[in-house]
């Protein structure tokens, strides 16, 4: 059996709930109601079966409204796109854990009763009195205006493709065959970036140089489905590759700001700048995407002779490990996301260093630890041929790209104030 990759809304799902082994927060610790809602919001936005694009969205807007609702208390940065007024002494930590609830119950109201169960919970941790009260109103008005704001973000459209019969050019991939997904996302309003097409990266390989037979020969000969060349290792890590980038990287930035011990505004500030840099990264990731339009190795191994290239001999029968999500190649969208957190991470830590373990598939046990954020982008960009999924240069592009998106992301939002 294959395993389905979590970015294709109409694969069959497998299971998306990593296990993290890294130091919890104190539960009864109220500055810690960012790393709750962290969590909360990652098992609802999983639980929705949504593209990984889409999830990345919903993180956006929920950490965007719980910085804002936290830095309108706190007063110490920029304000992301709500600016009120608090009233003097509101609890941050009451207007954090509103301004998540308002957000996901919104956003996914079919899970409306785990998530006031969640609500119950978290402020059940919080002193009752004004403070309280004053902070829940705060974090219910900035998740009411924000929610409202991104409801004309475009994300909504469904967009069409229509695949042209073409050597190279992408078209439904064995053995779903499901439509192009997502193809008109690049319309989608940035949350920091200005635009989609922003940053610059190459064109893809010329299909006829030696570069790209290379390149495919590689994930011919270490993807497919039945291969004897990949290591038992290698196929593991692929497995795991197929884990949404949502839970991959913000459990280890859970890690690092509980190692850290980060207060309420830090830990707001950090999830925001991460997940803007995601959801942006997929902005910029799907209009490379569908700009160049690159078939999968999945079509092109068993087509290679339609592309006039001696080095690659075509294998009709050759499927790939994991079954491939239905979208062009070039580039890795796993790529573009792990290049943009892993800047943000590092250039918030002012690190590389984390240390966390994640189980993926769930009922599988496929554990990955890691020691550094670069370690996680590094495996992910090779296991992606192990997979089957990817050439070589479609990972590191999207890493570049990703890189650059981080980047701007952390110089541009959520500033210090100045003095």
């Amino acid at each position: 059996m294959q395993i389905s990759d979590p970015t294709q809304a109409q694969t069959a799902q497998v299971a998306q709930h990593p296990t993290a082994q890294a130091q919890p927060a104190k539960p009864s610790d109220p500055t810690d109601a960012v790393l709750d809602w962290n969590a909360i919001a990652q098992t609802a936005t999983l639980a929705a079966s949504a593209p990984a694009p889409q999830q990345f969205r919903t993180l956006a807007i929920t950490h965007g409204a719980i910085f804002d609702a936290v830095n309108a208390i706190e007063r110490r940065y920029t304000p992301y796109s709500v600016n009120i007024k608090a009233p003097a002494g509101a609890s941050a930590a009451a207007a954090a854990v509103a301004a998540g609830h308002g957000v996901l119950t919104r956003l996914y109201p079919a899970q409306k009763a785990s998530l006031d169960a969640a609500l119950t919970a978290s402020l059940a941790k919080i002193p009752d009195g004004e403070a309280k009260v004053g902070g829940i109103n705060v974090g219910k008005e900035v998740a009411e205006k924000l929610v409202a704001i991104r409801s004309t973000d475009r994300s909504a459209r469904s967009g069409e493709y229509k695949a042209q019969k073409a050597v190279g050019i992408w078209q439904p991939t064995p053995p779903l065959f499901a439509p192009a997904l997502l193809p008109n996302w690049s319309e989608v309003t940035p949350f920091v970036i200005k635009r989609a097409d922003q940053f610059k990266i190459p064109a893809p390989l010329p299909l006829n140089s030696d570069a790209y037979a290379k390149e495919l020969n590689e994930v011919k000969l270490l993807g497919g489905r039945y291969s004897t060349a990949r290591t038992a290792e290698q196929t593991a890590t692929a497995i795991f590759s197929a884990i949404s980038p949502v839970p991959l990287w913000n459990t280890p930035a859970r890690a690092a700001a509980t190692e850290k011990g980060n207060n309420l505004i830090e830990n707001a500030r950090l999830f925001a700048l991460l997940n803007f840099a995601g959801a942006d990264a997929y902005i910029a990731g799907y209009e490379v995407k569908y700009k160049y339009k690159l078939w999968r190795p999945v079509v092109a191994i068993p087509n290679a002779a339609e592309l006039g290239n001696p080095i690659i001999t075509p294998d009709p029968n050759w499927e790939s490990l994991i079954v491939t999500p239905a979208h062009p190649d070039y580039i890795s969208g796993h790529c573009v996301t792990a290049g943009a957190a892993e800047r943000v991470l590092q250039r918030f830590f002012g690190s590389d260093s984390v240390k966390v373990s994640l189980i993926f598939p769930a009922n599988a046990g496929v554990t990955r630890s890691y020691t550094s954020f670069s370690q996680i982008s590094k495996e992910l960009g090779e296991s992606r041929i192990w997979a089957g999924l990817h050439t070589r240069t479609a990972d590191t592009q999207g890493d570049v790209l990703g890189k650059q998106v981080g980047d701007y992301v952390f110089r541009n939002a959520l500033q210090p104030l100045k003095s």
